[in-house]
């Protein structure tokens, strides 16, 4: 039964995810701008369209806090995967699958336009996630770690950073 229920609940993830998905071959930075798949860029002081969390909460778009390590955010995206699927299977636990599927499909009903934010806050998402989901964020600057590259960007007086390449393939992020 349950092996029944992980393999519906997979294909039908990755239905959805992978329509909101974009999969990044290459970054290039030339220094006033980041070039994704030779075709998207991305420059400082530009915005970045925030989408929808890959599980109940972002995982690849973080509040800056001071003293929170970038490599203790890498452990958490290896562990959380790519998608609310790989989130809720990553996982093994049931429950969290559950939680993941109702995402999904509740997300795939939202369309962006005028009442997205009125559709947003009837998500099953948490309240952090509401915050910011379907909002734009300013680019300050980027950087490249051993996680890959990170967006530092600017929304409502608060810094924040992205994980590019995962946040793009989660479909976290829209470029």
């Amino acid at each position: 039964m349950k092996k029944s229920i992980l393999t519906a609940v997979f294909f039908l993830s990755a239905t959805v995810t992978l329509s909101a998905q974009l999969a990044v071959s290459s970054i290039q930075n030339n220094q006033t701008e980041l070039v994704v798949n030779d075709s998207i860029s991305i420059k400082k002081g530009n915005h970045v369209q925030i989408y929808l969390p890959a599980g109940q909460d972002f995982v690849f778009v973080k509040q800056k806090k001071s003293g929170l390590g970038v490599k203790l955010l890498g452990q958490v995206a290896d562990i959380a995967g790519t998608g609310a699927a790989a989130v809720g299977m990553g996982s093994g636990n049931l429950k969290v699958l559950q939680g993941a599927t109702k995402v999904i499909t509740t997300a795939n009903a939202v369309n962006y336009g005028a009442d997205a934010i009125e559709k947003i806050n009837d998500l099953p998402i948490s309240n952090d996630a509401k915050k910011i989901a379907g909002k734009k964020m300013q680019i300050l600057d980027w950087n490249f770690t051993d996680d890959g590259w990170i967006l530092n960007v600017l929304f409502d007086k608060k810094k924040y950073e992205i994980y590019l390449q995962e946040a793009v393939m989660a479909g976290e992020i829209k470029l």
